[in-house]
């Protein structure tokens, strides 16, 4: 299994994912809401993601796809950028393989046009015609992940 993983400011987005090529497949994408006001805030988000990945990840092979957060002056939140670490130690904690990809990398493997936005591309393939209520950008850069790690 292979967890795509998007933290935003308000969510950490879990996509569960299964399978390579024309076999990839989503079996459930999850909104994890958090806020981050106090260390008993962090400490019941880790809870809350190790209890999930050891439920789910359990099988040989399983891998955390994580979408980085970006840096520089457009980049992520704080809020985001804690819940990314709150995933890493989760996965460390857990003995999961994290793999980190920035969101630049993940045109290519999308096949996406010259002009396409990679989160375009992600809901064209992975949400044809909307048809997926939990679709959100979160959910677009947690499919994107798992399917580049597939891809892989």
């Amino acid at each position: 299994m292979i967890f795509g993983i998007n933290a935003t400011k308000t969510n950490i987005v879990i996509a569960e994912t299964r399978g390579a090529g024309s076999k990839f497949a989503i079996s459930a994408i999850r909104s994890i809401p958090f806020q981050i006001r106090f260390g008993e805030d962090l400490a019941n988000l880790l809870q809350t993601l190790c209890a999930l990945m050891d439920r789910k990840g359990k099988g040989a092979g399983s891998v955390i796809a994580l979408l980085k957060c970006s840096s520089g002056r457009f980049g992520s939140c704080l809020e985001a950028i804690k819940g990314e670490a709150m995933v890493e130690l989760a996965a460390f904690q857990l003995g999961l393989r994290v793999v980190k990809f920035a969101p630049q990398s993940l045109k290519k493997p999308l096949g996406c046009a010259a002009d396409q936005k990679w989160r375009d591309r992600a809901a064209e393939l992975f949400n044809p015609g909307g048809k997926r209520e939990n679709w959100s950008k979160g959910a677009a850069g947690a499919v994107a992940v798992a399917f580049k790690v597939a891809e892989l």
